[in-house]
């Protein structure tokens, strides 16, 4: 098969009694999928999104070719490229070094580690940046996968199935014994005792950068790239290369604990991929799940500072699966909690809501906590600040969303919470918009100079916020006008490239077997956000599929589950 053509299926799914509020509007919901449909460019670049994300996908691919999207592990290897950036032109891969052996794993989409971007950067790109690998990434680039269906073709075509599969594969390899870790546990290099930590950045390195920042010769060099910067505190280097306090030294600077964040997005994938397979053999970790439970925000006599608005004993979720009374490097083969202190995420919360939710594990001990932090953020205005390890704005509206819309977390705390964002991303929009005439449409990212990323998510939460919330405050024809204004904004900014790869052509029916992309975005951050930033193309491809997937499939107009309408495609 070399093309592929795509019509709307609405898959009718044994659902919950939360799905049944758009029984009665089928009729209209297929008038409109049918015009929205018809438009040959919302067609064409949501073929061309899977096309990028087909073409980029880390997997084993014949020869030698980049460490981008070729297995390091499997055959005869990647080539190791290095990523530079200049001010139009983003991730150029150049020839290495031989000493320099890139490793990534197969089933990811690169990401990238781009240091010190707004000291050193251009629009938040580093001159040079690192590739990555995290459980993160891969997770929710594969999430609007579920949103197509390819029961229509033979398994040798089913391209977003082999994508799916092969994403899940990466996702269980984060496990770190009961929970999920971000990064993958690595064997340690100042101790024997087991780490976490990027692929690709050397702990021999990151130790002698920490003793230079350290010394006092270099302290006006770095004092110049630090100044206005939030960094690591001296304290925190010192106390984590004194092998008498730390005996692992260097290691314990990216051995993070297991974390709520990627152990809920892992358990919420592996709920949707069970659905897809039953037979797989992969079924929701209930046990992660149970695990988040045990670190939670009551009676605390530590605080991290930058979540205050939280207030004191929230009851919500805690990021780090460790506990912050033992002593800070007390059992290293678990990891080390950053500066020693716990902290609440509103956006990690957001995560763990729709997992539990999702699961049907809402009498969980903090479920109700959590969608009261959640309403909390909303309503006072507090969220822009209140994802501590998310400087671009609109992942909380999308996170959040996510969890009342797909997660079926409907509680009133939550609508409230809706009704809240929409209001401060109609807001947003307009306010973006007259200061930027050349972007009407789009939403801004915050910390997040471009704005493709940012529109993405901000597109997909008034979708899932959905229309009968904005009829409720009277805001329909504001809804619709910010709704399609942020999908056209999508169109138009979408870039067709040739795919890397030649067997990616034919697979998809694209203009010229084009792939369509965006800019890269911002999406999270260090404890410390200045620096480091992470960005990924893919990422933000993924993001805008989902937002015009959802769109062609108006799933603003009612609030069916996720996936109870996908795109079929046929051969």
């Amino acid at each position: 098969m070399k093309l592929r053509t795509l019509i709307v299926l609405a898959v009718l799914l044994a659902v919950s009694a939360g799905g049944n509020v758009w029984a009665g509007n089928e009729d209209a919901v297929a008038r409109i999928m049918a015009e929205r449909m018809a438009d040959k460019r919302l067609s064409q670049t949501i073929l061309g999104a899977l096309a990028f994300l087909e073409d980029r996908q880390v997997k084993e691919r014949s020869g030698k070719r980049s460490c981008e999207y070729d297995s390091s592990e499997e055959g005869d290897g990647c080539d190791t490229r290095l990523s530079f950036n200049i001010p139009f032109r983003e991730n150029i891969g150049l020839p290495a070094p031989k000493s320099l052996v890139a490793k990534n794993r197969s089933g990811e989409w690169a990401s990238y580690i781009h240091f010190l971007p707004n000291k050193i950067g251009f629009k938040g790109r580093s001159p040079a940046a690192v590739q990555d690998s995290s459980l993160f990434m891969t997770a929710f680039i594969a999430y609007p996968l579920f949103l197509f269906d390819e029961s229509a073709l033979a398994p040798e075509q089913q391209h977003i199935n082999s994508m799916l599969r092969l994403a899940m594969q990466n996702i269980q390899s984060f496990k770190r014994d009961d929970a999920y870790n971000f990064w993958a546990v690595l064997p340690g290099f100042s101790s024997k005792a087991p780490r976490t930590g990027p692929f690709n950045i050397p702990v021999s390195q990151l130790e002698f950068l920490a003793k230079a920042y350290l010394n006092p010769k270099y302290a006006k060099l770095f004092a110049k790239l630090a100044k206005g910067q939030q960094t690591p505190p001296k304290y925190w280097l010192e106390a984590c290369l004194d092998h008498k306090g730390n005996p692992t030294g260097a290691d314990a600077l990216f051995n993070i604990p297991n974390d709520a964040d990627d152990t809920s997005t892992a358990v919420a994938v592996q709920h949707f991929f069970h659905q897809r397979f039953p037979d797989s053999g992969i079924v929701p970790d209930h046990a992660a799940l149970l695990r988040i439970t045990e670190f939670r925000d009551i009676g605390r006599a530590r605080e991290d500072g930058r979540d205050g608005w939280k207030g004191k004993d929230s009851g919500a979720f805690l990021t780090w699966l460790k506990d912050e009374t033992a002593p800070v490097f007390d059992r290293p083969e678990i990891g080390i909690i950053p500066l020693g202190v716990n902290n609440v995420d509103v956006v990690v919360n957001s995560n763990v809501l729709f997992a539990m939710a999702l699961t049907g594990s809402k009498d969980l001990p903090g479920y109700n906590e959590c969608a009261r932090l959640i309403r909390r953020a909303a309503e006072t205005k507090s969220w822009p600040e209140a994802g501590l390890y998310y400087p671009q704005n609109m992942i909380f509206p999308y996170s959040a969303s996510r969890a009342y819309r797909d997660g079926n977390a409907r509680e009133p705390e939550m609508k409230a919470a809706m009704q809240f964002l929409l209001r401060d991303l109609l807001k947003a929009q307009i306010e973006w918009g007259r200061k930027n005439p050349t972007r009407r449409g789009a939403f801004p990212g915050g910390d997040d100079k471009s704005d493709h990323l940012s529109t993405g998510l901000a597109v997909i939460a008034l979708i899932n916020i959905g229309r009968e919330n904005a009829a409720e405050m009277g805001l329909e024809k504001e809804y619709d006008a910010a709704l399609r204004a942020g999908v056209d904004y999508l169109l138009e900014q979408c870039i067709w490239q040739k795919p890397k790869n030649p067997e990616t052509r034919g697979k998809f029916k694209t203009p010229g077997n084009k792939c369509a992309t965006w800019m890269s975005g911002l999406f999270f951050a260090a404890s410390f956000w200045d620096l480091a930033h992470w960005r990924s193309q893919a990422f933000t491809v993924a993001i805008a599929l989902e937002a015009l997937t959802k769109y062609a499939l108006a799933y603003d107009l009612d609030m069916a589950p996720m996936g109870t309408r996908r795109i079929r495609l046929n051969p």
